[in-house]
């Protein structure tokens, strides 16, 4: 669920009761993936087997709703949201057509606050878990990285159709690919590529219009140390479907911030912040990011 996008939960719930008609993209205006999560960890896998947790917290805020000119609409908004996201890896002790196997398991727990026109509401709960089955890495060379997946976000966690929500009501299923070029005391650039396939909600009968992410950071690696920048992308590619009908516009955002890494081989911290510069039919929303990996399990499985 993203806790950047899910801000414009309350707002857009408005718009689609009747107040503006304009502000229509994905069901309530949020996206099932959380735009900017991956930070500064694209392509970047343990290379050994074991069991591993990033564990990353997120405060996102947003003051305004924009429409499909990119323009801020004339509505009173607030909203902000906080965030703790367990992601689980189990890294394997073999390979598979050449390339490291990982599981991944992703359980979001969110608190959303909002107002609009005056109206002030809280929703606490579990967002939408995301299981990836099969993540595969190849390590091309010593610098260079390329992963790919497919993540199912299920329809799952603090849903309703009468009220603002911490997760959406349909399964999202979402085919990834990574790139990553790294360089120790050299440059780091990374790019991931996420398509958003989304599911018709069964209690609504809405389907969100289908999308692309596009997440990236570039760094500077001095010893233990990276400075750069991350961001994100998103951009709807179709329509959204009430009924089997087209209706509204379709959702892009775009965000970029600083990032600082302090990576101690064991563990490793990433702090970024993500400012909202573009935002059409949601929130311009911004969020800031600390992100804490560690082993659990190192070395699970492995022989001898």
């Amino acid at each position: 669920m993203s806790t950047k996008l899910i801000a414009a939960v309350a707002g857009c719930a408005v718009l689609a009761a009747g107040s503006m008609n304009e502000a229509q993209a994905f069901e309530g205006g949020v996206s099932p993936y959380p735009a900017g999560a991956v930070s500064t960890n694209i392509a970047n896998l343990p290379p050994i087997p074991g069991l591993f947790a990033l564990e990353q917290f997120n405060y996102s805020f947003a003051n305004g709703l924009y429409g499909n000119d990119g323009n801020k609409l004339p509505i009173p908004f607030h909203t902000s949201v906080f965030s703790e996201t367990t992601r689980l890896l189990a890294a394997y002790p073999f390979h598979l057509l050449g390339a490291n196997v990982y599981t991944q398991l992703v359980v979001p727990v969110v608190s959303l606050h909002s107002t609009v026109f005056g109206q002030s509401s809280t929703q606490n709960g579990l967002s939408n878990i995301t299981l990836t089955p099969v993540l595969l890495q190849w390590n091309l060379s010593q610098n260079l990285a390329i992963a790919s997946g497919i993540d199912v976000a299920f329809e799952t966690g603090s849903y309703s159709p009468v009220k603002t929500s911490v997760a959406v009501g349909y399964t999202s299923v979402q085919p990834v690919i990574s790139v990553r070029y790294n360089v120790p005391n050299g440059i780091d650039l990374g790019l991931s590529n996420r398509f958003l396939l989304n599911q018709k909600n069964g209690t609504t009968n809405y389907s969100s219009g289908d999308g692309y992410v596009g997440e990236f950071e570039a760094g500077w690696n001095f010893g233990p140390w990276k400075l750069g920048v991350v961001g994100a992308y998103l951009n709807q590619f179709s329509d959204d479907k009430a009924d089997g009908v087209n209706v509204g516009n379709r959702m892009r955002t775009f965000g970029i911030g600083p990032s600082v890494v302090y990576d101690a081989r064991s563990w490793n911290v990433n702090l970024n912040y993500q400012q909202g510069v573009y935002a059409a039919n949601t929130a311009k929303s911004s969020s800031v990011w600390l992100n804490i990996a560690i082993p659990l399990w190192p070395g699970f499985g492995r022989k001898g």
